[in-house]
């Protein structure tokens, strides 16, 4: 135990992409948690969800000692140790900028707003919009009072999901609330300090990109 608790406090950052298998690994092990089973082998998991056996255990090796060779991983504590290193032991406060469609379905999206995620607050510009509430009762506020709510409701992480030339100024004014994690929805990059996480969800440049490998496909195959 003594072990564990020094391998954590100081479990060193790793690269957003190993971070993102760390996440999927959690997935992966959650659904085999609900179907009653206490171990699973790397080999187990690999071969069950198609993922690489050989990087599983060097992605989990370097945050210390995870499953026992000949056993395998013990799902209950293998799940609370990928919890703990991903920061999902505690809940964050979400804010949407932008309550068109996008942001409307992200707020009301359930996958979202439960376990560690909690969509607070919508903010926009449109009155017609302000002062009501989106499907499952999250509040929209006026864009101007984005500053006065972010610090009342003690929001950590922002979405943008607003024009493309309103983005940077969104950004800042999240920044400036006192916000830590930004994820950007909007088609631009938008500039901010080095010790703030920021990820870009444009759907339209992961689209081009898989036209790129559709169009290379021969017709009839």
């Amino acid at each position: 135990m003594r072990e564990d608790k020094e391998m954590k406090k100081h479990c060193p950052c790793v690269s957003e992409i190993v971070t993102r298998r760390l996440s999927l690994y959690l997935r992966c092990l959650l659904m085999v948690n609900r179907e009653g089973d206490d171990y699973i082998s790397s080999k187990e998991l690999a071969e069950r969800f198609h993922l690489n056996a050989d990087q599983i255990r060097k992605d989990l090796s370097y945050f210390g000692t995870f499953g026992k060779r000949g056993v395998g991983y013990n799902i209950e504590d293998t799940v609370s140790q990928l919890k703990e290193l991903l920061g999902l032991t505690q809940v964050y406060n979400v804010a949407i900028a932008g309550a068109g469609n996008l942001g409307t379905a992200l707020a009301d999206y359930p996958r979202i707003n439960r376990d560690s995620f909690k969509i607070v607050a919508l903010f926009d510009r449109d009155n017609r919009k302000v002062g009501t509430k989106t499907k499952t009762g999250i509040p929209i506020f006026h864009i101007s009072e984005l500053e006065e709510k972010i610090k009342e409701l003690s929001v950590r992480m922002g979405i943008i999901s607003v024009p493309a030339d309103a983005a940077q100024g969104i950004a800042d004014r999240f920044v400036e609330s006192g916000v830590k994690g930004i994820m950007n929805f909007a088609p631009v990059r938008i500039q901010l300090p080095p010790y703030i996480k920021t990820i870009s969800a444009d759907f339209k440049s992961q689209l081009e990109v898989l036209a790129y490998y559709v169009s290379k496909i021969k017709v009839g195959e």
